[in-house]
């Protein structure tokens, strides 16, 4: 959602009255947000002309192929379609935004598995994996007795309490068009180079627009089951960081996800954000 905000804030700025080549010099601005765009295209439709100098489109539309947020971390394709924006000309002309009027803006993502993938070796998704899982209450007691292996109890607890000496290789990932994902990978302790085999599969439900909950979650460590006091407490975790609830109030912005379809090898997402009237970028 931060991301977002940035690439609708560089459409806003081109928009400023020293900006008349419009198109290209949005397209430029959104390209400046990200590593790398592979391929982009920009329109602003305004009518009359004189409404661009005074801080007014009539919409702005975005569409493109290959964008890069962050090293190794890519969106297969982004698409934008904005509501009649309306600014303070005033803030404008001093390089700042401000909303004279609420609008809206739909977007629709499509990622790839192979994306995924490549995001899960990215050193960014790793550090973020680690907090998510160092966040779950290391003081709770968890019941282990029913697995047969005392080494396997060790790991579990280890992975938890002390991921930093961990680290993901080979990740694999099947994005399946029931709605689950399946994602493989090996974690290996880098100390004494020990790995363990990890399989995870989860489904996708989108309730209320707003809640991202994960549906009859399944994890293992070398083919054991993880138990399930402790993966309910990494979706709960891992839910709570993925709702929009939470960016809707930092932000004081709106959010609605409208669509979320998985075909094989892909997914695809749908969503809606309202700015307010006053909102400042």
């Amino acid at each position: 959602m931060e991301l977002f905000i940035l690439i609708l804030s560089s459409l806003i700025s081109a928009i400023s009255p020293a900006n008349f080549a419009g198109d290209k010099v949005a397209e430029n601005a959104i390209r400046s947000q990200f590593k790398q765009v592979e391929q982009i295209q920009v329109r602003i439709d305004n009518a009359p002309l004189h409404n661009l100098a005074a801080g007014k489109v009539d919409r702005i539309r975005v569409a493109g192929r290959g964008f890069f947020p962050l090293e190794d971390v890519r969106i297969d394709t982004l698409e934008l379609e904005t509501d009649p924006i309306n600014v303070s000309r005033s803030r404008l002309v001093k390089g700042k935004i401000l909303l004279e009027e609420p609008f809206g803006v739909g977007v629709r993502t499509v990622i790839r598995q192979e994306d995924v993938i490549r995001a899960l070796q990215s050193r960014w998704v790793t550090q973020r994996i680690q907090r998510l899982l160092r966040g779950l209450n290391r003081n709770k007691q968890l019941d282990f007795s029913y697995l047969a292996q005392s080494r396997l109890r060790e790991n579990l607890q280890d992975l938890r309490q002390t991921l930093d000496e961990y680290r993901f290789l080979n990740p694999r990932v099947q994005i399946l068009e029931n709605a689950r994902i399946q994602i493989e990978a090996e974690i290996e302790e880098v100390q004494t180079g020990e790995k363990l085999q990890l399989a995870v599969e989860t489904g996708i439900e989108i309730r209320e627009g707003r809640q991202i909950k994960l549906i009859k979650p399944t994890a293992s460590l070398n083919n054991q089951p993880i138990p399930d006091e402790l993966l309910k407490g990494l979706a709960e975790n891992l839910e709570k960081q993925l709702g929009l609830e939470r960016l809707e109030k930092l932000l004081q912005v709106r959010a609605r996800i409208f669509k979320v379809r998985f075909y094989k090898g892909s997914l695809e997402i749908a969503a809606f954000v309202g700015f307010p009237a006053g909102f400042k970028v």
